[in-house]
């Protein structure tokens, strides 16, 4: 079972990135992008939430991150997301975030609710929070 994942969901036009892993490195960043962006339902998503665990820990620089959202912004393909927000708790992790969007124009926020109102997606809460909660218990492999 993957530490770090995602799940697409094209009929909501919805996806989520975990990331929960201890650390979680500069490699790993870049395998977990290019899988993410060779999805063959990439193209139908246009709402992304990405949750960083509260116990992870960016295995990499504030000197990093411009070259890591060059990456995640245009390699292998440009994002065509209409809202990424990004799900952060923790203070080295909001530091980082907030670096992070300020090169990618995107948004974070600590809570599931918050992330929910500004995705401003056409689903109601209860189906958002359903996705989510299905997609913990079935991790895949």
């Amino acid at each position: 079972m993957p530490v770090n994942y995602y799940r697409m969901f094209p009929e909501h036009h919805f996806a989520f990135v975990r990331i929960q892993s201890k650390t979680f490195s500069k490699q790993e960043a870049l395998r977990l992008n290019a899988t993410y962006k060779n999805d063959n339902s990439f193209s139908a998503i246009h709402y992304l939430l990405i949750m960083i665990n509260e116990k992870c820990n960016p295995g990499f620089s504030a000197r990093d991150l411009y070259k890591l959202s060059r990456i995640y912004t245009n390699e292998p393909q440009p994002n065509n997301h209409k809202k990424v927000i990004w799900l952060v708790s923790e203070p080295l992790i909001t530091a980082m975030a907030h670096l992070f969007v300020a090169y990618t124009h995107e948004m974070y926020c600590s809570t599931l609710e918050k992330a929910y109102a500004l995705m401003d997606m056409p689903m109601d809460y209860e189906s958002f929070l359903r996705l989510i909660s299905f997609s913990e218990q079935h991790v895949p492999e």
